[in-house]
Formats: structure tokens, sequence, C-alpha cells
């Protein structure tokens, strides 16, 4: 009876000490309650994310940023060199660190240097150091031609965009629009590299910096004679209270007539380039078609006397 008392009156104490703590940290506890439902609601979505991703990104990509991270050590240390490098990504819209950009020209170099050898070693030492040496030379030109083509190719997409751009832009202001808020609406309505720029350059503005300064990147960036005409016309306008409206609308003008003017230019050009082309492979064939059958009779009545 005793023992059964003490087991009682144990039981008792216990879950009235239990309802006088869960009365007094009842906030705290509800608290931790619902903070680790959360981590683990965090930690399922993250591993559903994990299985989202493809292999390539969950094997490939680290491995390649770790090759990346050995070839760094060729990547140029100098400021100079590097600020060159990033401007010039930065001018072929490639997103990528100068010396990440730097160590992946190296390891491509590297394995076409070690293709030519390869190649190469079945001819001796000599022969594969020879084929080696021009997968050197090769690596290194096809590297500064890839970078090339794609600051030409993006230069190109950006002077073509820019009369679009300018006439939306121009009709956004006419139509009441803030300058800040006719560029959002010509982001939002637009693609393209230019547009790309334009956003960088809205959300600067939307993000303290000063029109002026975000303009003169967006020059900078696009590195374009009408582009940076256009944003010293609306810099000045802006520091002097000119109407925006009648800047943009002149500005729109001048580009697309100039715009015009070059396709004119171009298209002139291509009589006098088509010339070569011709001479080497059109009138060759006109010739066989038009004096083959001559020939033909001509050494057939020789034949014949």
């Amino acid at each position: 009876m005793i023992f059964l008392t003490a087991i009682a009156g144990a039981v008792f104490t216990y879950f009235f000490v239990d309802l006088c703590f869960s009365a007094a940290f009842s906030k705290t506890l509800a608290l931790n309650s619902r903070l680790k439902s959360v981590e683990e609601m965090g930690k399922r979505q993250r591993e559903a994310g994990e299985l989202e991703v493809s292999i390539a990104d969950r094997i490939m990509r680290p491995v390649f940023n770790r090759i990346l991270t050995i070839f760094s050590v060729f990547a140029p240390k100098n400021p100079a060199a590097l600020e060159r490098m990033e401007q010039q990504l930065r001018q072929a819209g490639i997103h990528m660190k100068s010396q990440n950009y730097s160590a992946s020209v190296a390891f491509f170099t590297a394995v076409c240097i070690g293709l030519g050898a390869l190649y190469g070693r079945t001819g001796g030492i000599l022969q594969a150091v020879l084929y080696g040496a021009l997968g050197l030379y090769a690596g290194i030109v096809v590297s500064r031609f890839h970078l090339k083509s794609k600051i030409k190719k993006r230069k190109a997409q950006l002077y073509h965009q820019l009369p679009e751009m300018m006439d939306l832009l121009s009709v956004s202001v006419s139509a009441g629009l803030g300058f800040d808020q006719a560029l959002g609406y010509v982001v939002e309505k637009s693609s393209g590299p230019l547009i790309d720029e334009l956003d960088v350059t809205q959300r600067e503005i939307s993000l303290g910096r000063r029109r002026k300064d975000a303009l003169n990147g967006f020059a900078d960036r696009c590195e374009n004679m009408e582009i940076r005409t256009f944003v010293t016309a609306v810099v000045q306008a802006d520091e002097m209270g000119s109407s925006m409206q009648n800047i943009l609308s002149i500005q729109a003008s001048a580009i697309r007539q100039t715009h015009k003017q070059n396709v004119e230019e171009k298209a002139q050009k291509l009589s006098v380039k088509i010339l070569l082309p011709m001479v080497l492979f059109i009138f060759p064939v006109i010739f066989i078609v038009l004096l083959g059958p001559a020939v033909m009779s001509i050494m057939e009545m020789f034949g014949g006397m």
C-alpha cells in the first residue's frame, strides 16, 4: 500500500511539474517547435532541389570548377591585365571572372597541346614536340578568335537593336512616363543584349546610384558611338533641365537615320564584293556550259580530218 502511494505521488508530482513548466514556458516551447518545423521544411526543400538538379550540375560543374582552380595559377596577376580582361568579357557578354576565364583558356590550351602531342607521338619525340607546339599555337589563336568574335557579334547586336530601343523609349516618355519609368518599361517589354545592359543601368538607378554615373557606366560597357552620344545628350538635358521628350525624339530620329544610311552603304558595297565569287566560281561554269558543245564539235571536226 505504501509502495502504490509512493508511485501515485511520484506520477502526480511529475505531471504537476510538467504542467507548471509548460504553463511558464509555453511561448518558448511553441517558438522552438515552430523553428524546428521550419528547419525540417527547409531541409526537405533543399533535398528536393538537389534531386531536381541535373547530373551535369551536380558532378561536372564541381569537377570543372576544380580544374579551373588548378589552372588559375596561369591567370595574369597584373591588375591592369585583369581589368582589361574584365572589360573584354563584359563586351562579349561572358558572365565570368577574369581569373576563371584565363584558367579556362589555359585548360583549353593544355588540352590542345596534349592532343597534338598524342597525335604526333607515332612519328617520334621530335614530331610529338612539333605537334604539341602547333597545339599550343592553335589553343591561343582559337581562344582569342572566340573572344574577339563574340565581342564583334555582340557589338553588332547592340547597334542593330539601338533604333528600336530609342523609338520605344521616346514614345514612352512622350506618353507621360518619367525617364526612369520609361527605362523600366523598355526593359520589361523587350529583350536582347542592349536590354540586358539597360536592365543593369535601371537597377543601379533604383538602388540609389546617380543617373549620370549609371548612364556613363552603360556607355562604357557598350562602347558604341551612338550610345555615347545618346548618353551625353540625356545627361546634359538632365543637368540643364531641358525637355527630355524633345531630346529623346531628336536622338531617336538621328540614330535611325544613321542606321539607315549605314545599311544602305553596306548594300551598295555588295555589288563590288560579289565580283570575286562571280569571277572565280560562276563565270567558269557559264563558260563551260556555253563553250562546251562548241569545243566538242571542233574536236570532232579536226578528228575526222
